[in-house]
């Protein structure tokens, strides 16, 4: 071998040897960006925006080492494991295979625990899919607090995740407190010591209550998102989810059989939860944030803006709006004077065209205002616009929760006749159930007194759909009592014109045996799907 090419093999040719030194070089400022923060240096560039923009696994929660061991002992595949591990996941599942889908789920959230949807999957899949798989309710809801306390851990490592303390209220609420056998697991759950010492030592009997619980979850949830932890999840549900957890704690209470003063601080629980949720700003898709309780203060507002206008500028947009009518086609003007309910297809048509063509904004108005009161005219108009605007807005988004039903529910429901009449109807039930007739006819005649007193408060309640629904439920079970009785149902009856709003039933089954029916479905908040 010749000088030449020993020392070629050996590196000193002149490429190689610039190369040696440009990756010499270009250590030094690679080793201070990443130098790491310590107790007396903040550390290097990439340190500083670690910490600054909280990217660090201790500013996301708490430091698994076996999750940080796993990930490393991948040398830099992960994401083909977990590809490969949620792969299986789906498999197991599709199969049925719950031991090796906990595996699965489990080795994923070693590989990635700052991952959502992984704890909630996983939570999911012990609190619903297996829990169900066994026979005894014991063990049924042993795996339901699985499921929990597996969301439990999936908080402590994403401390900045107010979602999965969502997940945990609506686990503890919903799953306990909804599910078949909801009598014996929110017994189990009060009785849970474990459960209560880990998540809040010192918590009392009744505040054991799995509504009460799931509420704290929820509203600490809230108060992290209001923090300024990113909440990637539809607002306004997140946050109507400590009043509807409220509403749903009175109204389980009373159908425990339980009343007077317990039941009415219950509603009135759920009546400060509305209040709050009222006030608490909420961001819109038009990043206008909103309160949901300002809709009547808006709309007041933009009804003193036009009073406002209308003094400046009297009768200019009435004006407007006849010299439009004016240049109306016959045919239009025509379908306008058709009655509603009497007017062709075509018609409707043009009825559509004319109020588009006469329709006259504030803005149109006050273009063409006196110079010395324009400017005044355009802020008003502005101002008008924005109160309108906002208002609308707020109504859409009430419109979601059903605002106005629950904030006129929470209202009546804590007033005396009202607790009166859940009362006499729970204690009709009661009665029919045990065949005591005469007992249960009473009860629920003086009931419907009661329903009727509340009724005639509230309009909202009154014109419901829901109200009229549950209304009448209660009815037939009367009916039932009356038939048994051989007696007919009244033709002057207190409520007829709330039945009269009701949707039609299908006709009931015969029955099986001659027994009363003890069925009692009084309608619930409208909560947020469960979809898995």
């Amino acid at each position: 071998m010749t000088t030449t090419s020993k020392q070629s093999w050996l590196g000193l040719r002149p490429g190689t040897l610039l190369m040696l030194v440009a990756i010499a070089v270009l250590l030094v400022p690679l080793s201070a960006l990443s130098q790491p923060a310590d107790s007396l240096s903040k550390g290097g560039v990439m340190s500083q925006l670690r910490t600054k923009y909280e990217l660090g696994q201790s500013n996301l929660g708490e430091v698994d080492p076996t999750s940080e061991t796993i990930r490393l002992a991948t040398l830099g595949l992960k994401n083909i494991a977990v590809t490969l591990l949620w792969d299986r996941a789906n498999y197991y599942k599709k199969v049925e295979d719950w031991t090796n889908l906990s595996a699965s789920l489990e080795q994923i959230t070693k590989l990635q625990p700052n991952f959502y949807s992984v704890w909630d999957f996983q939570a999911h899949n012990l609190s619903y899919n297996i829990s169900v798989e066994f026979d005894d309710y014991h063990d049924r809801y042993a795996w339901v607090m699985k499921g929990i306390e597996f969301l439990r851990q999936g908080i402590a490592l994403n401390t900045r995740e107010p979602r999965l303390l969502g997940r945990m209220g609506w686990f503890i609420a919903h799953k306990i407190g909804k599910a078949d056998e909801k009598k014996q697991f929110r017994r189990l759950f009060k009785a849970d010591d474990d459960f209560h010492e880990r998540d809040r030592p010192g918590r009392t009997l009744p505040e054991r209550d799995n509504w009460l619980v799931g509420r704290e979850k929820y509203v600490t949830g809230q108060q992290l998102a209001d923090s300024g932890a990113p909440l990637r999840t539809t607002a306004l549900i997140f946050h109507s989810e400590p009043m509807m957890t409220s509403i749903n704690y009175a109204t389980a209470v009373e159908e425990d059989g339980v009343f007077g003063d317990i039941a009415r601080d219950a509603w009135t629980l759920a009546g400060e939860e509305m209040r709050r949720f009222a006030t608490h700003e909420i961001p819109t898709s038009w990043d206008v944030p909103i309160r949901l309780g300002l809709r009547e203060a808006e709309e007041e507002r933009a009804a003193r803006i036009v009073e406002s206008l209308e003094a400046l500028l009297p009768g200019r947009l009435q004006s407007i709006q006849e010299s439009r009518r004016e240049g109306l086609t016959s045919d239009q003007k025509k379908a306008l004077e058709t009655a509603p309910l009497e007017r062709t297809e075509a018609q409707q048509i043009a009825v559509a065209k004319a109020a588009a063509a006469i329709n006259v904004t504030w803005p149109e108005v006050v273009r063409d205002a006196p110079a010395e009161v324009r400017e005044k005219a355009k802020s008003l108009a502005r101002e008008y616009i924005e109160a309108s605007e906002t208002a609308q807005i707020i109504s859409r988004y009430r419109d979601i929760v059903n605002f106005d039903f629950w904030r006129a529910t929470c209202e009546a429901e804590v007033t005396p006749a009202a607790l009166l009449a859940r009362e006499l109807t729970w204690t009709a039930d009661r009665e029919f159930e045990n065949a005591r007739l005469q007992s249960a006819k009473k009860s629920y005649e003086e009931a419907f007194l009661s329903w009727k007193e509340v009724l005639d408060a509230s309009d909202i309640l009154r014109n419901d759909f829901m109200t009229a629904d549950e209304i009448s439920e209660i009815v037939d079970r009367y009916k039932k009592v009356l038939e048994q009785l051989d007696e007919k149902f009244p033709k002057s009856f207190v409520l007829s014109d709330i039945l009269k709003r009701a949707q039609p039933s299908a006709p009931p089954a015969p029955p099986t045996e001659n027994v009363p029916s003890s069925e009692t479905k009084p309608p619930l908040p409208v909560e947020e799907t469960e979809e898995k």
